[in-house]
């Protein structure tokens, strides 16, 4: 091989003084690093849309107090008379609970003690 030919291979290869080599790195890093930056993106916004429908199907309405004493009755949890001072006492008290007291259609201990004897 002679000098001339030497001389003409080496920037091909990239080495010495040539721009080849490493310059030939740049458009593809830049490509890859653009593509993975793509792929985060779409990856988020799918992650996002599925969080919101997620909470969006957790917002709908839940079982209401006269429902729930109704269930209750009819899986014999509650007796004739149970259920109806139950459904009364909500219907009374429009849904709202006083600090303290037994949540409608849970079996109060007072009562409960006063009935076994």
């Amino acid at each position: 091989m002679s000098v001339l030919e030497l001389s003409a291979a080496i920037p091909l290869a990239g080495g010495m003084g040539g721009m080849g080599g490493a310059m030939g790195l740049v458009p593809l890093v830049a490509v890859l690093a653009l593509t993975a930056l793509v792929v985060a993106g779409a990856v988020g916004i799918w992650r996002v849309a599925g969080d919101s429908d997620e909470r969006s199907r957790s917002t709908e309405p839940t079982e209401t107090a006269v429902e729930r004493l109704q269930r209750r009755y009819a899986e014999g949890e509650l007796t004739e008379a149970e259920f109806e001072r139950a459904l009364e006492r909500e219907l009374a008290s429009d849904g709202t609970t006083e600090a303290g007291t037994v949540a409608v259609g849970e079996p109060n201990p007072a009562t409960e003690t006063e009935r076994a004897r």
